[in-house]
Protein backbone atom coordinates (compact mmCIF):
# COMPACT_ATOMS: atom_id res chain seq x y z
CA UNK A 1 0.00 0.00 0.00
CA UNK A 2 3.03 2.38 0.66
CA UNK A 3 4.17 1.97 -2.52
CA UNK A 4 0.95 1.70 -4.54
CA UNK A 5 0.46 5.64 -2.50
CA UNK A 6 3.45 7.09 -4.73
CA UNK A 7 1.32 6.72 -7.80
CA UNK A 8 -0.20 10.21 -9.07
CA UNK A 9 -3.13 11.09 -11.36
CA UNK A 10 -2.25 12.35 -14.92
CA UNK A 11 1.12 10.65 -14.97
CA UNK A 12 2.35 7.98 -17.18
CA UNK A 13 4.32 5.10 -15.31
CA UNK A 14 6.53 2.06 -17.55
CA UNK A 15 7.18 -0.98 -16.02
CA UNK A 16 9.84 -2.84 -17.21
CA UNK A 17 10.60 -6.71 -17.05
CA UNK A 18 12.25 -9.59 -18.56
CA UNK A 19 9.82 -10.90 -21.56
CA UNK A 20 9.23 -14.00 -22.74
CA UNK A 21 6.76 -16.43 -24.81
CA UNK A 22 6.38 -13.43 -27.30
CA UNK A 23 3.00 -14.34 -29.47
CA UNK A 24 3.13 -15.12 -33.17
CA UNK A 25 0.30 -12.08 -33.81
CA UNK A 26 1.06 -11.55 -37.50
CA UNK A 27 -0.56 -15.13 -38.28
CA UNK A 28 -3.45 -12.72 -37.67
CA UNK A 29 -2.58 -11.92 -41.48
CA UNK A 30 -1.88 -15.05 -42.64
CA UNK A 31 -5.45 -16.34 -41.14
CA UNK A 32 -7.35 -13.36 -42.91
CA UNK A 33 -6.31 -14.22 -46.28
CA UNK A 34 -6.27 -18.20 -46.53
CA UNK A 35 -10.17 -17.92 -44.66
CA UNK A 36 -11.39 -15.46 -47.74
CA UNK A 37 -9.25 -17.70 -50.31
CA UNK A 38 -10.58 -20.68 -49.05
CA UNK A 39 -14.90 -19.77 -49.33
CA UNK A 40 -13.80 -18.09 -52.77
CA UNK A 41 -12.11 -20.34 -54.56
CA UNK A 42 -11.99 -23.83 -52.34
CA UNK A 43 -15.68 -24.37 -51.78
CA UNK A 44 -18.09 -24.86 -54.63
CA UNK A 45 -21.38 -24.24 -52.17
CA UNK A 46 -20.49 -20.43 -51.58
CA UNK A 47 -21.09 -18.62 -54.94
CA UNK A 48 -18.82 -16.38 -53.45
CA UNK A 49 -18.12 -14.22 -56.97
CA UNK A 50 -16.19 -10.70 -54.79
CA UNK A 51 -14.79 -10.15 -52.11
CA UNK A 52 -14.83 -7.15 -50.24
CA UNK A 53 -13.00 -6.06 -47.24
CA UNK A 54 -14.39 -2.77 -44.56
CA UNK A 55 -12.51 -2.11 -41.88
CA UNK A 56 -12.63 1.12 -39.22
CA UNK A 57 -9.79 2.63 -37.28
CA UNK A 58 -7.88 -0.50 -35.77
CA UNK A 59 -9.39 -2.57 -38.82
CA UNK A 60 -8.73 0.02 -41.07
CA UNK A 61 -5.11 -0.01 -40.08
CA UNK A 62 -5.18 -3.72 -40.29
CA UNK A 63 -6.39 -3.63 -43.87
CA UNK A 64 -3.71 -1.42 -44.66
CA UNK A 65 -0.66 -3.00 -43.03
CA UNK A 66 -2.54 -6.57 -44.71
CA UNK A 67 -1.79 -4.87 -48.11
CA UNK A 68 1.57 -3.92 -47.74
CA UNK A 69 2.70 -7.63 -46.58
CA UNK A 70 1.01 -8.67 -49.71
CA UNK A 71 -1.47 -10.79 -48.08
CA UNK A 72 -3.87 -9.71 -51.19
CA UNK A 73 -2.16 -12.50 -53.28
CA UNK A 74 -3.37 -15.94 -51.20
CA UNK A 75 -0.05 -17.79 -52.18
CA UNK A 76 -1.35 -19.12 -55.51
CA UNK A 77 -1.79 -16.08 -57.24
CA UNK A 78 -5.23 -15.05 -56.75
CA UNK A 79 -6.89 -12.33 -55.49
CA UNK A 80 -8.21 -12.04 -51.83
CA UNK A 81 -10.40 -9.24 -51.79
CA UNK A 82 -11.62 -7.69 -54.65
CA UNK A 83 -12.57 -3.92 -53.08
CA UNK A 84 -11.07 -2.85 -49.82
CA UNK A 85 -11.98 0.28 -47.95
CA UNK A 86 -10.67 1.74 -45.06
CA UNK A 87 -11.72 4.23 -42.76
CA UNK A 88 -10.03 6.45 -40.22
CA UNK A 89 -7.15 4.56 -40.66
CA UNK A 90 -5.20 8.20 -40.94
CA UNK A 91 -1.60 6.75 -42.10
CA UNK A 92 -0.93 3.92 -39.95
CA UNK A 93 -0.78 0.28 -39.55
CA UNK A 94 -1.16 -1.99 -36.55
CA UNK A 95 1.64 -3.23 -33.79
CA UNK A 96 0.56 -6.76 -34.67
CA UNK A 97 3.58 -8.39 -36.81
CA UNK A 98 6.78 -7.68 -34.25
CA UNK A 99 8.16 -9.26 -31.56
CA UNK A 100 5.91 -8.51 -28.39
CA UNK A 101 3.32 -6.95 -30.27
CA UNK A 102 -0.02 -5.04 -28.62
CA UNK A 103 -2.53 -4.66 -31.26
CA UNK A 104 -4.66 -2.50 -29.28
CA UNK A 105 -1.96 0.07 -29.27
CA UNK A 106 -2.43 2.85 -31.30
CA UNK A 107 -0.15 6.65 -31.11
CA UNK A 108 -1.46 10.18 -30.81
CA UNK A 109 0.06 13.12 -29.74
CA UNK A 110 -0.09 11.90 -25.85
CA UNK A 111 -0.77 8.54 -25.65
CA UNK A 112 1.10 5.30 -26.50
CA UNK A 113 2.94 8.15 -28.24
CA UNK A 114 5.90 5.83 -29.95
CA UNK A 115 4.49 2.47 -30.04
CA UNK A 116 4.57 1.13 -33.82
CA UNK A 117 2.09 2.38 -35.97
CA UNK A 118 3.05 4.74 -38.68
CA UNK A 119 6.01 3.54 -40.96
CA UNK A 120 6.77 4.06 -44.68
CA UNK A 121 5.64 3.73 -47.09
CA UNK A 122 2.01 6.05 -45.95
CA UNK A 123 0.08 5.04 -48.99
CA UNK A 124 -0.59 3.61 -52.54
CA UNK A 125 1.23 5.64 -54.92
CA UNK A 126 5.51 5.38 -54.71
CA UNK A 127 6.85 7.77 -53.02
CA UNK A 128 10.77 8.21 -51.36
CA UNK A 129 11.36 8.39 -47.43
CA UNK A 130 13.41 11.43 -47.02
CA UNK A 131 15.10 9.72 -43.38
CA UNK A 132 15.82 6.06 -45.05
CA UNK A 133 15.79 6.95 -48.47
CA UNK A 134 13.80 4.15 -49.50
CA UNK A 135 11.20 4.50 -52.37
CA UNK A 136 8.06 2.22 -51.96
CA UNK A 137 4.38 2.16 -51.80
CA UNK A 138 1.84 0.31 -50.01
CA UNK A 139 0.55 -1.49 -53.21
CA UNK A 140 3.39 -2.81 -55.61
CA UNK A 141 1.34 -2.97 -58.66
CA UNK A 142 0.81 -6.64 -58.53
CA UNK A 143 -2.48 -8.35 -60.10
CA UNK A 144 -3.83 -9.32 -57.07
CA UNK A 145 -3.87 -5.51 -55.91
CA UNK A 146 -7.34 -4.60 -54.90
CA UNK A 147 -9.66 -1.31 -55.85
CA UNK A 148 -9.05 0.81 -52.89
CA UNK A 149 -11.35 3.86 -51.14
CA UNK A 150 -9.83 5.13 -48.29
CA UNK A 151 -11.53 7.75 -45.89
CA UNK A 152 -10.70 10.05 -43.42
CA UNK A 153 -12.11 12.77 -41.16
CA UNK A 154 -10.72 15.61 -39.90
CA UNK A 155 -9.36 13.85 -36.59
CA UNK A 156 -7.05 12.03 -38.47
CA UNK A 157 -5.74 14.88 -40.20
CA UNK A 158 -5.10 16.25 -37.57
CA UNK A 159 -3.53 13.20 -35.21
CA UNK A 160 -2.49 10.24 -37.45
CA UNK A 161 -1.07 11.94 -40.35
CA UNK A 162 -3.85 11.72 -42.93
CA UNK A 163 -2.37 13.95 -45.42
CA UNK A 164 0.37 11.45 -45.79
CA UNK A 165 -2.01 9.15 -47.80
CA UNK A 166 -1.73 11.51 -50.50
CA UNK A 167 1.40 13.38 -50.36
CA UNK A 168 4.81 12.95 -50.00
CA UNK A 169 6.26 12.12 -46.65
CA UNK A 170 8.07 15.84 -46.78
CA UNK A 171 4.34 17.32 -47.00
CA UNK A 172 6.09 19.42 -49.74
CA UNK A 173 3.95 18.22 -52.75
CA UNK A 174 0.78 16.49 -53.93
CA UNK A 175 1.54 12.85 -54.78
CA UNK A 176 -0.26 11.17 -57.92
CA UNK A 177 -2.81 8.43 -56.92
CA UNK A 178 -2.56 5.13 -58.85
CA UNK A 179 -6.01 4.62 -60.78
CA UNK A 180 -7.43 1.87 -58.57
CA UNK A 181 -7.09 4.07 -55.67
CA UNK A 182 -9.10 6.69 -54.39
CA UNK A 183 -8.87 8.86 -50.95
CA UNK A 184 -11.54 11.40 -49.20
CA UNK A 185 -11.46 13.37 -46.54
CA UNK A 186 -14.83 13.91 -45.02
CA UNK A 187 -14.53 17.44 -43.55
CA UNK A 188 -15.26 18.93 -40.26
CA UNK A 189 -15.84 15.00 -38.73
CA UNK A 190 -14.60 13.55 -35.36
CA UNK A 191 -12.89 10.14 -35.69
CA UNK A 192 -15.65 7.91 -33.97
CA UNK A 193 -18.76 10.59 -35.24
CA UNK A 194 -21.32 8.55 -35.59
CA UNK A 195 -25.91 8.73 -35.43
CA UNK A 196 -26.46 9.71 -31.75
CA UNK A 197 -23.15 10.44 -30.39
CA UNK A 198 -23.08 12.92 -27.22
CA UNK A 199 -22.64 16.17 -27.74
CA UNK A 200 -21.49 17.49 -24.49
CA UNK A 201 -17.80 18.60 -23.98
CA UNK A 202 -17.36 15.03 -21.43
CA UNK A 203 -13.41 15.24 -20.47
CA UNK A 204 -12.95 17.97 -23.19
CA UNK A 205 -13.20 21.79 -23.34
CA UNK A 206 -15.51 22.68 -26.02
CA UNK A 207 -18.48 20.25 -26.81
CA UNK A 208 -18.05 17.50 -28.72
CA UNK A 209 -18.69 17.21 -32.87
CA UNK A 210 -21.83 15.01 -33.27
CA UNK A 211 -21.46 15.79 -37.44
CA UNK A 212 -21.68 11.80 -39.04
CA UNK A 213 -19.58 10.28 -41.38
CA UNK A 214 -21.82 8.13 -41.84
CA UNK A 215 -24.02 8.78 -44.98
CA UNK A 216 -20.70 9.75 -46.95
CA UNK A 217 -19.56 6.01 -46.02
CA UNK A 218 -22.84 4.49 -47.73
CA UNK A 219 -22.63 6.55 -50.76
CA UNK A 220 -18.97 5.16 -51.01
CA UNK A 221 -19.25 1.89 -50.19
CA UNK A 222 -21.82 1.56 -52.73
CA UNK A 223 -19.35 3.24 -55.45
CA UNK A 224 -16.74 0.51 -54.47
CA UNK A 225 -19.08 -2.58 -55.10
CA UNK A 226 -20.33 -0.76 -58.54
CA UNK A 227 -16.43 -0.49 -59.00
CA UNK A 228 -15.65 -3.88 -58.18
CA UNK A 229 -18.90 -5.50 -60.03
CA UNK A 230 -19.72 -3.19 -62.91
CA UNK A 231 -15.82 -1.47 -63.53
CA UNK A 232 -17.97 1.80 -62.84
CA UNK A 233 -15.46 4.07 -61.04
CA UNK A 234 -16.28 5.92 -58.24
CA UNK A 235 -15.72 9.76 -57.83
CA UNK A 236 -12.32 11.53 -58.11
CA UNK A 237 -10.95 12.02 -54.78
CA UNK A 238 -11.84 14.73 -52.59
CA UNK A 239 -8.93 15.78 -50.56
CA UNK A 240 -7.17 19.32 -49.45
CA UNK A 241 -4.28 19.64 -51.48
CA UNK A 242 -0.79 21.54 -51.30
CA UNK A 243 -1.05 22.74 -55.19
CA UNK A 244 -4.25 24.90 -54.53
CA UNK A 245 -3.21 25.74 -50.81
CA UNK A 246 -5.80 23.42 -48.87
CA UNK A 247 -3.09 21.33 -47.40
CA UNK A 248 -1.52 23.22 -44.64
CA UNK A 249 0.39 22.73 -41.40
CA UNK A 250 -1.47 22.85 -38.35
CA UNK A 251 0.16 26.11 -37.30
CA UNK A 252 -0.83 27.94 -40.07
CA UNK A 253 -4.65 26.98 -39.34
CA UNK A 254 -6.23 30.15 -38.34
CA UNK A 255 -9.65 29.79 -36.17
CA UNK A 256 -12.46 32.23 -35.23
CA UNK A 257 -11.79 33.82 -32.24
CA UNK A 258 -14.84 32.97 -30.35
CA UNK A 259 -14.91 33.57 -26.52
CA UNK A 260 -14.61 30.07 -24.45
CA UNK A 261 -13.79 28.38 -27.95
CA UNK A 262 -10.37 26.42 -26.81
CA UNK A 263 -7.93 26.01 -29.56
CA UNK A 264 -5.49 23.46 -30.46
CA UNK A 265 -2.09 23.10 -29.29
CA UNK A 266 -0.75 21.73 -33.15
CA UNK A 267 -1.15 18.58 -34.47
CA UNK A 268 0.86 15.32 -33.92
CA UNK A 269 3.86 14.90 -35.29
CA UNK A 270 4.42 11.49 -37.27
CA UNK A 271 7.81 10.79 -36.74
CA UNK A 272 10.00 7.58 -38.18
CA UNK A 273 9.54 4.32 -35.97
CA UNK A 274 12.28 4.12 -32.72
CA UNK A 275 13.14 1.78 -30.40
CA UNK A 276 9.60 1.59 -28.59
CA UNK A 277 11.30 0.07 -25.24
CA UNK A 278 13.72 2.94 -24.45
CA UNK A 279 13.21 5.64 -27.12
CA UNK A 280 15.41 8.69 -27.51
CA UNK A 281 15.00 11.51 -25.62
CA UNK A 282 15.37 13.84 -28.57
CA UNK A 283 13.68 12.87 -31.95
CA UNK A 284 14.63 15.34 -34.87
CA UNK A 285 13.06 13.62 -38.17
CA UNK A 286 9.43 14.58 -38.33
CA UNK A 287 7.59 13.70 -41.41
CA UNK A 288 5.11 16.85 -43.23
CA UNK A 289 1.57 16.00 -42.15
CA UNK A 290 -0.84 18.47 -43.15
CA UNK A 291 -4.11 19.21 -42.15
CA UNK A 292 -7.05 20.84 -43.92
CA UNK A 293 -7.39 24.92 -44.29
CA UNK A 294 -10.58 26.74 -42.83
CA UNK A 295 -12.74 29.09 -44.39
CA UNK A 296 -13.49 32.47 -41.86
CA UNK A 297 -16.04 30.11 -39.87
CA UNK A 298 -13.39 27.83 -39.15
CA UNK A 299 -14.42 24.85 -41.20
CA UNK A 300 -12.61 22.78 -43.70
CA UNK A 301 -12.65 24.10 -47.35
CA UNK A 302 -11.80 20.79 -49.38
CA UNK A 303 -13.05 16.89 -49.01
CA UNK A 304 -16.29 15.72 -49.23
CA UNK A 305 -18.52 18.41 -47.59
CA UNK A 306 -21.65 17.00 -46.46
CA UNK A 307 -24.33 19.24 -45.82
CA UNK A 308 -23.99 20.09 -42.28
CA UNK A 309 -20.50 21.41 -43.53
CA UNK A 310 -21.56 22.83 -46.92
CA UNK A 311 -24.93 24.57 -45.40
CA UNK A 312 -23.19 24.60 -41.17
CA UNK A 313 -25.03 25.89 -38.11
CA UNK A 314 -21.73 25.89 -36.51
CA UNK A 315 -18.20 25.67 -36.61
CA UNK A 316 -17.21 21.74 -36.44
CA UNK A 317 -13.62 20.44 -36.00
CA UNK A 318 -12.14 16.89 -35.98
CA UNK A 319 -9.93 18.47 -33.18
CA UNK A 320 -10.57 19.23 -29.49
CA UNK A 321 -8.25 19.42 -26.54
CA UNK A 322 -8.55 17.94 -22.64
CA UNK A 323 -10.04 20.09 -19.55
CA UNK A 324 -7.56 18.58 -17.54
CA UNK A 325 -4.94 19.59 -19.74
CA UNK A 326 -5.96 22.30 -22.06
CA UNK A 327 -2.75 22.13 -23.95
CA UNK A 328 -2.99 18.88 -24.79
CA UNK A 329 -5.23 17.79 -27.97
CA UNK A 330 -7.72 15.11 -27.37
CA UNK A 331 -7.31 11.78 -28.72
CA UNK A 332 -10.02 11.39 -31.16
CA UNK A 333 -12.89 13.66 -30.53
CA UNK A 334 -13.79 16.74 -32.25
CA UNK A 335 -15.73 20.22 -31.18
CA UNK A 336 -18.77 22.01 -32.28
CA UNK A 337 -19.25 25.67 -31.58
CA UNK A 338 -22.95 26.56 -32.67
CA UNK A 339 -23.36 30.14 -34.40
CA UNK A 340 -25.46 32.45 -32.92
CA UNK A 341 -28.94 32.87 -33.76
CA UNK A 342 -29.23 36.61 -34.21
CA UNK A 343 -27.32 39.33 -34.68
CA UNK A 344 -27.41 41.04 -31.22
CA UNK A 345 -27.00 37.59 -29.67
CA UNK A 346 -23.70 37.00 -31.75
CA UNK A 347 -22.35 40.73 -30.88
CA UNK A 348 -23.39 40.59 -26.86
CA UNK A 349 -21.34 37.39 -27.18
CA UNK A 350 -18.47 38.96 -28.92
CA UNK A 351 -18.34 35.98 -31.32
CA UNK A 352 -17.38 37.57 -35.08
CA UNK A 353 -18.90 34.10 -37.09
CA UNK A 354 -22.42 35.60 -38.76
CA UNK A 355 -25.50 34.57 -36.81
CA UNK A 356 -28.17 31.91 -38.33
CA UNK A 357 -30.32 35.22 -39.31
CA UNK A 358 -27.57 37.01 -40.81
CA UNK A 359 -27.07 33.62 -43.01
CA UNK A 360 -30.02 32.21 -43.78
CA UNK A 361 -32.78 34.61 -43.15
CA UNK A 362 -35.70 32.28 -42.81
CA UNK A 363 -35.49 28.13 -41.63
CA UNK A 364 -37.30 27.82 -45.26
CA UNK A 365 -34.09 29.23 -46.76
CA UNK A 366 -31.24 27.41 -44.60
CA UNK A 367 -33.56 24.12 -45.56
CA UNK A 368 -33.79 24.82 -49.49
CA UNK A 369 -29.78 25.60 -48.76
CA UNK A 370 -29.46 22.20 -47.89
CA UNK A 371 -31.51 20.77 -50.21
CA UNK A 372 -29.82 21.91 -53.15
CA UNK A 373 -25.97 20.78 -51.63
CA UNK A 374 -27.32 17.58 -50.61
CA UNK A 375 -28.83 17.27 -54.30
CA UNK A 376 -25.24 18.07 -55.91
CA UNK A 377 -23.95 15.14 -53.66
CA UNK A 378 -25.94 13.07 -54.94
CA UNK A 379 -25.45 13.85 -58.48
CA UNK A 380 -21.96 13.89 -57.60
CA UNK A 381 -22.65 9.82 -56.43
CA UNK A 382 -21.10 11.20 -52.75
CA UNK A 383 -24.50 11.02 -51.21
CA UNK A 384 -27.56 8.27 -51.10
CA UNK A 385 -31.01 9.72 -52.67
CA UNK A 386 -32.67 8.44 -49.19
CA UNK A 387 -29.73 10.48 -46.55
CA UNK A 388 -29.82 13.43 -48.65
CA UNK A 389 -34.20 13.16 -48.26
CA UNK A 390 -33.07 12.96 -44.23
CA UNK A 391 -30.74 16.14 -44.19
CA UNK A 392 -33.66 17.98 -45.83
CA UNK A 393 -36.18 16.67 -43.24
CA UNK A 394 -34.23 17.50 -40.70
CA UNK A 395 -33.13 21.22 -41.46
CA UNK A 396 -36.93 21.43 -42.33
CA UNK A 397 -37.17 20.78 -38.44
CA UNK A 398 -35.08 22.33 -37.18
CA UNK A 399 -35.12 24.17 -33.79
CA UNK A 400 -32.61 26.89 -34.21
CA UNK A 401 -34.56 28.93 -36.03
Amino acid sequence: MTQCSLFAPFNVYDLWYEASGSKVLGIGFAAVRDLVSCLRYERDDTGIRHALAFGVSQSGRFLRHFLELGMNDDGHGRRVFDGVMSHVAGAGKVFANHRFGMPGRTATQHEDRLYPENWFPFGNMVTTDPFSRKTGAILQGRPTDPLVIETNTSTEYWQKGASLVHTDPTGRSDADLPPNVRVYLIAGTQHGGRPGIDPSPGPCVNPRNPHSATPALRALFLALEEWVTKGTAPPPSRVPRITDGTAVMAENVRMPTVPGFALPPGANQIVPPVDWVDPPARIDNIYGARVCAVDADGNEVAGLRLPPIAVPLGTYTGWNVYRAQPGELADRDGSLIPFARTREEREAAGDPRPSLAERYGTRETYAANVEAAAEALVADRLLLPADAAAYVKAAEASDRF
